[in-house]
């Protein structure tokens, strides 16, 4: 039996991890120093959007995305759907540029909002120059991949919680290694072009609110409801490593929040969390021998995770079948 390590735990490790033991029958290891709730995704609010990506084509984007759209309506259909994290949500996108976005087909509903309503949302500084009305999915990680992490232990996944030094050396054991290390991806490639995200956040108790607002400006703020809480942020600091809440951070989400919701003015906060979202000019998506890289998701991991769960899933097929040693799962 064919043997492949997915080297990180995140999102687009662990659904990596999953495709492929859906597609092969080979013994899958997922390898990493940090899992759930431990992960950058786990304090993500989990809004569906594409969100710093960088240059990565518009083509690629929106096949990622509308193939990841498609499985989060399929589990938000299903009966584990609360467990999972998932739920419709109305959102609006203010001062999104261009306008239409270029996933205007996946998401469901979008429609330019009028200057009128504009004006009923509140901004921190200046006003708000466009907006955008839709219906989409928020997907709250630290929900479900838990629930995906049983999953992948149940169908005969392994765990390794260790530090990788090497990728190179993994191939004495492994047939195919698969790369999904995010920011930290320099540190096994040398690839300068990654680099942090910063993004701090608040959580709140606001159960009154049950919507979506996002500010896509650089100095934008955000209000994002999930099932027991409600994410208010955000920044996204440019090369920053620092994991620590800071103060001005926390001012800035509080008054920007305010702005776009009043009511969170009532809202009794619980907790300040900082991740590091791994930022590259475009997704590194690609074979290098028998590596295959899947890294540099931006802010999107959660909107482009399946689609590149399969992209990856083909690479590393190509990997087994020149070994030799590709066995597929039988399909009905």
């Amino acid at each position: 039996m064919a043997k492949v390590a997915v080297v990180g735990a995140g999102i687009i490790g662990l659904s990596t991890a999953l495709e492929i033991q859906k597609q092969t029958s080979c013994k899958v290891t997922i390898i990493s120093e940090k899992f759930t709730p431990e992960t950058t995704a786990d304090g993500a609010a989990g809004i569906f959007g594409l969100y710093l990506l960088g240059s990565t084509q518009p083509d690629r984007q929106v096949k990622w995305a509308k193939r990841t759209h498609d499985l989060i309506e399929t589990w938000w259909k299903s009966q584990n759907s609360g467990a999972m994290g998932i739920s419709l949500i109305s959102c609006r996108r203010m001062n999104h540029t261009p306008v239409p976005p270029i996933w205007k087909d996946v998401v469901f509903g979008v429609r330019k909002m009028t200057k009128e309503e504009l004006k009923d949302v509140g901004r921190l500084t200046g006003e708000h120059k466009s907006g955008l009305e839709m219906i989409t999915f928020t997907a709250e990680p630290y929900r479900f991949m838990p629930y995906l992490m049983r999953f992948f232990e149940k169908q005969g996944g392994e765990i390794l919680k260790q530090k990788v030094e090497s990728l190179q050396e993994l191939l004495k054991e492994y047939d195919c290694v698969v790369n999904c290390t995010g920011v930290h991806a320099s540190y096994l490639t040398g690839d300068k072009l990654i680099k942090p995200l910063r993004g701090q956040v608040m959580r709140v108790s606001a159960p009154w609110i049950r919507t979506v607002i996002l500010d896509d400006l650089d100095d934008g703020n955000y209000v994002i409801a999930n099932q027991e809480s409600v994410v208010v942020g955000g920044t996204h600091q440019d090369n920053d490593w620092d994991t620590i809440p800071r103060e001005e951070d926390k001012q800035f989400i509080r008054d920007g929040g305010k702005c776009l919701d009043p009511s969170l003015d009532e809202a009794k906060e619980i907790a300040h969390w900082v991740g590091l979202r791994p930022g590259r000019p475009e997704v590194r998506l690609e074979r290098e021998g028998c590596i295959v890289h899947n890294y540099g998701h931006g802010g999107s991991g959660i909107t482009v995770f399946q689609g590149c769960a399969e992209e990856a899933t083909d690479l590393v097929k190509l990997v087994l079948q020149e070994k030799g040693k590709l066995g597929v799962t039988a399909k009905l």
